[in-house]
């Protein structure tokens, strides 16, 4: 029978079901933590522990009982996870892939040299023979490392486990994973034999340069089938394995392949498989590798940066075996307007001395790489495969505005600021302008767009050698690493290296009004199942003042004003942008950098071995940019925006602001903030006198002298002279 509640027990309720949910489940745990506190000790025990015993008991019995079941003959499970990379552009072209997913026969272990079994056994599981697919003293060092690195890389794994990693089970390197594989391990061993196990394993295993399995690895390297593994051979193969990239001696670093061959060798001789003479000869024998493979594309280098941040995100094996579809941020469209643009002016480079060029385009609001060429030619068997774009190279001239722009943003110059243009000696050393000649009193504007080199050296003076390094730093050049004293005032004509990419980036950073953002080629990764594990977010810094990049993006924008130097071989008809060259000591390197604030496009000529050239920037990497430029800028009117705080003033030629425009004057724009201290009157014309009725014949008018203003200045020169390349 239905006990009814008493009254008062009703009122208590309902008294209760008054306060809100929050304070009626804190008095509910509240009970229950008392009733928990009443327990005895092997009764709490069981409580806290039996969940934990029921997991760790399920967890294994249905990875054993599913994959029992699902993991298929032995060619089956070795190419369950072999699914490769695909390179897409930001419009969906592919124009890369690994080409891994294709199905691979099983090699037997018969047709494998008895060395490569042998070295695999003594380096990766010595007691493979002997154990039921896992070993006790490993589990518990990987538990041992998963605790004291934070579930880093942890090893200990058997050659089974590590088969169960890497054919059925995810890439994640989690505890779970861990334990799971300790289950998988358990099925594999109950359905194979142990040479079977080996057979697969060693089919399976990634050897690095997309070799999937001994026949590729024997192939990739030596140009041999896996029977004809000598010792040396199988035991540089087998020191790979723990990671191929970094051990690669074709790719990666030669000297450690060898250590690595010489610890796996050493393994083999404790595990009396060989003699120390076997070792002995073994290291003796000069390995011929086979030259790397050449990637054909129309963005060799850009497809190597992408697989290196790949590598570096999720590691070299996990992005072999991922399926992943990446979209990355290169526009095919640009980059084959880029490739046209140098092969157009490639046979006027070798004329004048040069040999290669490199380019790279970023999107100012994104940081993302849309177009990267590394060398006119990736197959030249010298140099092409270097990236001229990501190396350090001297800038030149190109470097000017990295101080100019931060002397703008403190207001230590004015675009008006006048400077004298002369001879100077720095404790003996005599800089030159790039035309040998000196231009007297020059504006700040002037001296930049004229890529004059003395008062381009006065400014860094005024300014500091210490402050100008800085303001490097801030728009994310890195390269500067030393003290500044090392560098001296020759830094402010481009003496310290800095990579192309970090120069054109950093002008990006000005046609981003001062934010730097960080460089990527990666723009979405999707998996094998179509879901997204990555997509670019973009974010930035201030690496300069809004109002200093719009000074600095004002000046190198002016057509007029850099006319005195170059004409109008910079120029785009109709589109306005802000462009700067230089040209190193010989002309050994030759630069032209420029953008819009949609694109910021940066060419670099010269030749890998320093040798001269007869020409520099404007001439030599002047039209690649033009071009380039001119093809990303399609049908779009680019625009820099005033920002606040930016004024427009008349000044005087000469100096000094004036209260209105007049013959003697011109219009500047001003950190309003940084308003020239002096001032000047400025010259307006007389209106000119109207027309009198005729006098009478006896009257004649009073001639008067002309009445001209004064000017304490001449304007400057507007005449354009030959063109250089400063």
């Amino acid at each position: 029978m239905k006990r009814t509640p008493t009254s008062a027990q009703q009122k208590q309720f309902a008294k209760q079901n008054r306060h809100p949910f929050w304070r009626r489940l804190k008095w509910r745990l509240r009970a229950r933590w008392h009733w928990f506190k009443q327990l005895n000790w092997w009764q709490k025990s069981l409580l806290v522990g039996m969940p934990v015993i029921l997991f760790a008991l399920i967890i294994p019995l249905i990875t054993f009982a599913y994959f029992a079941l699902t993991m298929g003959d032995m060619e089956s499970l070795m190419n369950r996870n072999n699914t490769g990379v695909v390179l897409r552009d930001i419009h969906g072209e592919t124009f890369y892939s690994t080409g891994n997913a294709k199905h691979r026969e099983l090699v037997p272990l018969d047709d494998i040299s008895k060395y490569m079994q042998q070295a695999t056994i003594a380096s990766e599981d010595r007691n493979f023979y002997e154990h039921g697919g896992f070993s006790l003293l490993s589990t518990f060092r990987a538990i041992y490392g998963y605790v004291f690195s934070g579930g880093g890389g942890f090893g200990g794994s058997t050659l089974t486990q590590q088969l169960a990693k890497m054919t059925l089970l995810s890439s994640d390197r989690s505890f779970l994973r861990q334990y799971q594989a300790f289950s998988v391990a358990l099925a594999i061993e109950q359905r194979y034999t142990k040479d079977e196990i080996l057979a697969m394993y060693l089919n399976a295993a990634y050897f690095g340069e997309n070799a999937f399995g001994v026949e590729q690895a024997a192939r990739t390297y030596f140009d041999k089938k896996p029977s004809e593994l000598t010792l040396a051979e199988s035991a540089l193969l087998v020191g790979l394995l723990p990671a191929p990239s970094i051990y690669s001696p074709v790719s990666g670093d030669a000297e450690k392949a060898a250590k690595r061959q010489a610890e796996v060798l050493s393994r083999m001789v404790r595990e009396e498989m060989i003699s120390d003479d076997d070792k002995q000869v073994a290291l003796a024998e000069e390995l011929h590798y086979q030259p790397p493979s050449i990637i054909k594309n129309d963005a060799p280098h850009f497809t190597e940066m992408v697989m290196a941040e790949l590598y570096g995100k999720y590691g070299e094996e996990r992005v072999e075996r991922s399926g992943y579809q990446v979209t990355t941020t290169l526009d095919l469209s640009l980059q084959r307007s880029a490739l046209a643009s140098i092969a157009g002016q490639t046979r006027y480079i070798q004329n004048m001395g040069g040999s290669n060029a490199g380019l790279v385009a970023i999107d100012p609001k994104t940081g993302e790489i849309r177009a990267l060429v590394g060398s006119v030619d990736y197959s030249n068997d010298q140099w092409g495969t270097v990236n001229m774009a990501t190396a350090k190279r001297q800038p030149g001239s190109t470097f000017k505005p990295i101080y100019y722009a931060a002397a703008l943003a403190d207001g230590v110059v004015t675009p008006a600021t006048v400077i004298r243009d002369e001879p100077i000696n720095i404790n003996g050393w005599q800089p030159q302008n790039a035309t040998r000649r000196f231009y007297g009193n020059v504006t700040v504007r002037q001296a930049l767009a004229r890529s004059l080199n003395i008062p381009s050296i006065k400014i860094m003076q005024d300014y500091g050698l210490e402050k100008s390094i800085d303001a490097a730093k801030k728009l994310g050049i890195t390269s500067l690493d030393k003290d500044p004293s090392e560098y001296g005032l020759s830094v402010a004509i481009g003496s310290a290296e800095v990579p192309l990419q970090q120069m054109t980036n950093a002008y990006a950073a000005f046609a981003d009004g001062g934010n730097v953002r960080a460089n990527t080629t990666l723009y979405e990764i999707q998996d094998k199942l179509n879901a997204s594990i990555y997509r670019h977010a973009t974010s930035a810094k201030r690496g300069i003042s809004e109002q200093g990049a719009y000074l600095v993006s004002s000046i190198l924008s002016d057509q007029a004003a850099r006319s005195f130097m170059f004409g109008s071989s910079l120029n785009i008809a109709g589109k306005t942008v802000a462009v700067k060259t230089g040209t190193t000591d010989d002309n050994r390197d030759a630069w032209a950098i420029g953008y819009t604030p949609d694109i910021a496009i940066g060419v670099w000529v010269g030749n890998n071995d320093n040798t001269v050239m007869v020409s520099g920037g404007a001439d030599m990497a002047g039209p690649i940019w033009r071009q380039t430029m001119t093809a990303a800028i399609g049908s779009a009117t680019p625009n820099f925006t005033r920002p606040l705080n930016i004024v427009e003033r008349y000044v005087c030629y000469g100096g000094g602001l004036a209260n209105t425009s007049g013959s003697n004057t011109y219009a500047e724009v001003f950190l309003s903030s940084a308003l020239p201290t002096e001032s000047c009157a400025a010259a307006v014309p007389e209106p000119e006198p109207q027309p009198e009725a005729t006098p009478p014949e006896d009257e004649s008018p009073v001639a008067e002298p002309d009445d001209q203003p004064d000017s304490t200045t001449d304007p400057p020169e507007t005449t354009p002279v030959e063109p250089v390349a400063p």
